[in-house]
This record gives structure tokens, C-alpha cells and sequence, in this order.
């Protein structure tokens, strides 16, 4: 008897974790909360792996909006750098301009390991002035020895209005445009304001999922 106990028994005599053929792919067996004061009462469940497996990294700098266009991260030699975003993307719309290959890369950018998804963004702005700020959440993909432009594209775009330096103004979102980052993708914000001379703060997380 005491041969077949669990411990002895061999990979292939080994039964799956509890629900292991129903599971979806890519999901890892976890316990649920529960109910009881101990904490000890909950189920095991089946989750996805993108709902565990995640990085938050932080988004940080300041502008002097112009009041129409978008501006990006000034290059890494800047004194300011990585935190001034002052050079001019030139349009008002993501993806209607392109950028110098060399100049992005001169920026700060988070790059990631693997393909991952944007799921969450959340922080605080503040402006000089009373107008509306927009922030978008960029990606480019350089391609090894290419000095073509690059065109990004956006990932999100949310907005909140300024109303002076000390009043911080919410940053919250849960639904993401188009979230998908691929592994090596640079990843950088961009700023344009409503009214010419806003100066702006902000300072946000963006939390990643990874399915892999």
C-alpha cells in the first residue's frame, strides 16, 4: 500500500490539478478570496495568465504646451531629459507625422521583454492653466539598420482639463484602444494642450499583462 502513495507514484500515474481539461489555455489555478473571517475558505479557480502575470512602469515629465500639436520627449542629452517633453511632433493627430528614426531613440522609452497588452493607466496631472490636456500613449517599431521614419501609433489618448498648479486632475483608465505592444516596441507619451503656454506635470503608471 504504502508504495502507491502519492509521493511515489511516477509523472505518467499522476493525476491533473482539479478542472486542468476544462481549463482554457493560458491560465494559471489559483485560490479565490472567499468569504470566512480566516481567509482560508476559497475555491480554486482558473484564471488567465495576463490577469497575474503584469509589470507597472512609470510615466513621468512635464510640458509647455503650444497649444496645438503634439510634442514629444527631448533627447537624452537635454539637461531635463528624461522629463521635458518639448519637441514639436508637428500635427495634432497621432500618426499624421512621421519621427527620425534616431531622434526617438534619443528619447526615453520603455521597451518590453514580450509581447504584452496595456490594461490599466492611472495617475495625476497638473497645469498652469485652465484647459483641457491630452496624453497620448505611443509605440513605435524600429527595424535593425532601417533609417527609415517611423509613424507611430497610438495605444491611448485620454484627456483632463487643467485648472491650475495646484489642483491635480485624476488619471484613470481601465479601456484601452489598442493596448497590444510588441516585444522591442518603444513606448512614450506625447502632450498637447488646448491654450499656448500651459504648463503641465504629470505622473502616471501603466500597468502591462503578459500572456507568455
Amino acid at each position: 500500500m504504502a508504495a502507491n502513495e502519492h509521493k511515489n507514484l511516477t509523472d505518467v500515474n499522476r493525476h491533473n490539478p482539479m478542472g486542468f481539461e476544462n481549463a482554457t489555455n493560458d491560465t494559471i489555478l489559483t485560490k479565490n478570496s472567499g468569504t470566512s473571517a480566516t481567509g482560508t475558505d476559497g475555491n480554486l479557480i482558473w484564471l488567465p495568465k495576463s490577469t497575474i502575470k503584469t509589470t507597472v512602469f512609470q510615466v513621468i515629465g512635464y510640458t509647455t504646451g503650444n497649444g496645438s500639436t503634439y510634442e514629444y520627449r527631448n533627447n537624452m542629452t537635454d539637461g531635463q531629459s528624461p522629463f521635458e517633453i518639448g519637441v514639436d511632433y508637428g500635427s495634432g493627430t497621432v500618426g499624421a507625422a512621421t519621427l527620425d528614426v534616431s531622434d526617438i531613440f534619443r528619447t526615453a522609452n520603455y521597451i518590453p521583454q514580450d509581447a504584452c497588452t496595456v490594461t490599466n493607466i492611472r495617475g495625476w496631472l497638473a497645469g498652469s492653466q485652465s484647459n483641457l490636456v491630452t496624453i497620448a500613449m505611443c509605440k513605435v517599431t524600429p527595424v535593425a539598420s532601417d533609417t527609415s521614419n517611423l509613424t507611430p501609433t497610438l495605444i491611448h489618448e485620454f484627456s483632463a482639463s487643467s485648472s491650475g498648479n495646484d489642483q491635480v486632475k485624476e488619471i484613470n483608465v481601465t479601456t484601452i484602444t489598442a493596448g497590444a505592444i510588441a516585444a522591442g516596441d518603444l513606448v512614450f507619451p506625447m502632450v498637447k494642450t488646448a491654450g499656448s503656454g500651459n504648463v503641465v506635470f504629470f505622473n502616471f503608471t501603466i500597468e502591462v499583462s503578459y500572456d507568455n
